[in-house]
């Protein structure tokens, strides 16, 4: 059965405040694309999903303190695509009090690593439900985005409202629509769910590579889509948390399931669960390909991961799935330049 289709209008870009703002109040229910001139590093916020935060109270990045390379670069990086970002310290495992850990945990016996990054997700979403804070994007200091990201959300966010039911006229609290619980915005695996199929296309976005070009365990789920194809919808089985938005509501019902009540798995599989399980109508919504993604910086081995050790060297720095990656292009931004590295061209 083919997934149900709603598809919408975005024009030819312009950079001015102006278009956007009216672009934003006469969309026309036709189809979505992405212009490469579509990019704003520092312009004033048109639609919420345009500012410094991309439409969330705040934008919480999880670093190791002792892990200045990767702040340098990730600093650089917002404020050479117009974000600010707040920090919050990781967590060495080994420091976690016995005491501490969530029921279950003995049983799994999970290494110091995986249960310092568990708790340095938890103390992100905890700072959410502490200080009231509305929604938040929780990334991981390791996460690369498209130079476009605003543009690219703006669409991401017409495909979310329309999963949660609502009309284009209506008013909503967060510009994604009101009712989610997470949005999964940077995964390395997820599926459609069969108990809701339900889709919103982004067709012709340029700014995702060729179909044959991304990087997934599942490339078949893309066989029946054109090229240049994000498909919005419901999570199935995500791993990796590259990056994710959290409501406040969901951040409360996070906090409760994957610390207070019990501790089922590592992080990103007990989220996934949470998700897809529903004990706590959770409502998690994702796109395919995700809008963040790892970026392995050229370095030695162990470079790239605090968690896991054994990763090789890299002699240049890679991000799947994003073709105008900030990282891979932080010197031209820097530099004023915008014959932009194409990590993905349509040629073969």
């Amino acid at each position: 059965m083919l997934p149900s289709k709603a598809v919408a209008f975005g024009a030819a870009a312009m950079i001015t405040t102006i278009f956007l703002l009216f672009n934003s109040a006469h969309r026309l229910p036709m189809h979505a694309s992405v212009s490469p001139l579509t990019w704003w590093p520092k312009s004033p916020a048109a639609g919420s999903t345009q500012n410094q935060t991309l439409g969330f109270e705040k934008i919480l990045v999880l670093n190791m303190p002792e892990r200045s390379d990767k702040r340098d670069a990730l600093s650089l990086a917002a404020d050479l695509t117009g974000l600010k970002f707040d920090y919050v310290d990781g967590v060495v495992g080994k420091e976690i009090s016995q005491k501490a850990l969530p029921l279950g945990q003995e049983q799994r016996s999970m290494p110091n690593s995986t249960l310092g990054s568990w708790r340095a997700h938890m103390n992100a979403i905890r700072t959410i439900v502490e200080q009231n804070i509305s929604s938040a994007l929780i990334l991981e200091d390791d996460a690369d985005w498209d130079i476009r990201i605003k543009s690219q959300l703006l669409d991401f966010s017409k495909g979310s409202r329309y999963l949660l039911g609502h009309p284009e006229s209506q008013r909503t609290l967060s510009p994604y629509g009101d009712g989610w619980d997470l949005l999964w915005l940077g995964f390395c695996h997820d599926e459609i769910p069969t108990n809701d199929p339900r889709t919103y296309l982004i067709e012709n976005d340029i700014s995702i590579p060729r179909s044959d070009h991304l990087h997934f365990n599942n490339p078949e789920l893309f066989d029946t889509y054109p090229n240049h194809t994000r498909i919005i919808h419901m999570v199935g089985s995500p791993i990796c948390t590259f990056g994710y938005a959290v409501s406040h509501k969901g951040a409360q019902k996070i906090l409760y399931a994957l610390s207070v009540k019990e501790l089922r798995g590592i992080f990103d599989n007990a989220l996934s669960w949470w998700c897809s399980d529903h004990s706590q109508d959770s409502v998690c919504i994702d796109a395919h390909p995700s809008y963040f993604y790892q970026h392995r910086a050229a370095g030695g081995s162990g470079k790239n991961s605090d968690i896991n050790e054994g990763l090789p060297s890299m002699t240049k720095g890679e991000t799947y799935n994003i073709r105008w990656s900030t990282r891979l292009n932080l010197e031209k931004l820097a530099t004023g330049r915008t014959d932009f590295e194409d990590s993905y061209p349509d040629e073969p």
